[in-house]
């Protein structure tokens, strides 16, 4: 892998040339992950007060063409992340209901939490490989009004059933709790607050017009989702060589990449040795795998600067049908200077497949320069 800071796939001494293909997303979940935010029927339209929107969930950029998010498919992974299918599926008819709701509001939520649509994504990545879960949105809004579907005919098992339309202002801050790290200095300053320096703002969007920033769900169907529960330290420590493992709630097809901070992307599995490595639920797939480990290879952390600390992120796919791994897998040995983009270039092409035969997971990790002797 060269110069790559990540984890490199080594044989023996010598380092294979194991690039990455772009692909991607979602959080730090260094054990079996459940959803951070429950999804099922959502509760009635509740009178015009903050309260609103607390139980919807947030977009991280606000989107103009607010009717055609509803009755869109919906993905939720077990780790907490959303994905909004890219348009309604064929066959999908949606009935518009309009009711003025004039408030404002006021929320504080994890990055993590937030859902990306389209060319945001990549930035959702982004934020995610570089920061971890320390990013911090504060929202403020002046709602308009809430659009209702009414749907026809075949939609998806979760879907879109309502949007929180309005103007506003969302901040992305650095919680206290990186302090220093990143390159980023944060003087102590609660994110959202007005600040005097902009140095722990990472991120600032504000819409004049009126816009969807918020979306609730519904549960059509009773299916069971595809969970992928990845295990890797939270923490590594420089030379260390590192296992990980990748259990499914069903068999399926992986992918796995890991993410730099400044975006490079480098591709694990598959691999020569693994051209269709698969778990299933009571065998988990370890990463190197036995084939791998007897043809030399190993997975070391490496720094670019040794003295530096580094956050890098495991990025996994899982499909349960062969077909749509064999469409949508990277070639063996690619890599890609954009993973961010290319992440959000794979879930437009997942766009087209049944949510409930893909899953992913984003697990973040840091790699620690070795400790001093003595």
């Amino acid at each position: 892998m060269g110069s790559t800071n990540l984890l490199r796939a080594s044989r023996g001494d010598a380092v294979p040339a194991c690039k990455l293909i772009p692909i991607v997303l979602v959080l730090s979940c260094a054990g079996s992950c459940k959803p951070s935010t429950p999804v099922g029927p959502e509760p009635p339209a509740p009178p015009t007060t903050t309260q609103q929107t607390q139980q919807s969930n947030l977009l991280l950029f606000p989107m103009a063409e607010a009717e055609d998010l509803l009755g869109r498919a919906v993905h939720a992974t077990p780790e907490g992340g959303w994905t909004i299918a890219e348009a309604r599926a064929p066959g999908c008819e949606v009935s518009v209901r309009k009711t003025k709701a004039e408030f404002s509001t006021r929320r504080q939520v994890n990055l993590h939490d937030m859902t990306s649509v389209s060319v945001g994504f990549a930035k959702f990545v982004g934020f995610e490989a570089k920061y971890g879960r320390s990013v911090v949105a504060d929202i403020q809004i002046d709602n308009t009004e809430i659009l209702k579907a009414d749907t026809r005919g075949t939609c998806g098992d979760l879907i879109v059933d309502s949007v929180f339309v309005g103007r506003g202002r969302r901040l992305l801050s650095l919680s206290s709790e990186v302090g220093g790290k990143a390159g980023v200095t944060i003087s102590g300053v609660t994110p959202g607050a007005e600040h005097s320096s902009g140095s722990n703002i990472i991120d600032t969007t504000e819409w004049k017009t009126d816009q969807a920033y918020g979306f609730s769900t519904r549960k059509v169907a009773n299916v069971q989702p595809l969970d992928v529960t990845v295990r890797l330290p939270s923490t590594v420590q420089d030379g260390e060589l590192v296992d990980i493992s990748v259990e499914t709630s069903r068999k399926a097809y992986l992918v796995v990449y890991y993410l730099e901070s400044d975006g490079k992307a480098e591709l694990l599995w598959p691999s020569n040795e693994e051209p269709e490595p698969t778990a299933e639920p009571g065998r988990a797939a370890p990463i190197p795998s036995q084939k791998e480990k007897m043809a030399g290879i190993s997975i070391k952390a490496a720094l670019r600067n040794p003295a530096e600390e580094a956050r890098e992120m495991l990025v996994v796919y899982a499909f349960t049908e062969k077909g749509d791994f064999d469409r949508l897998k990277p070639a063996v040995g690619s890599s890609d200077t954009n993973g961010a983009a290319y992440a959000a270039q794979l879930t437009r092409r997942i766009g087209d497949i049944p949510m409930s035969r893909w899953s992913r997971s984003l697990t973040s990790y840091v790699i620690a320069p070795k400790k001093k002797k003595g």
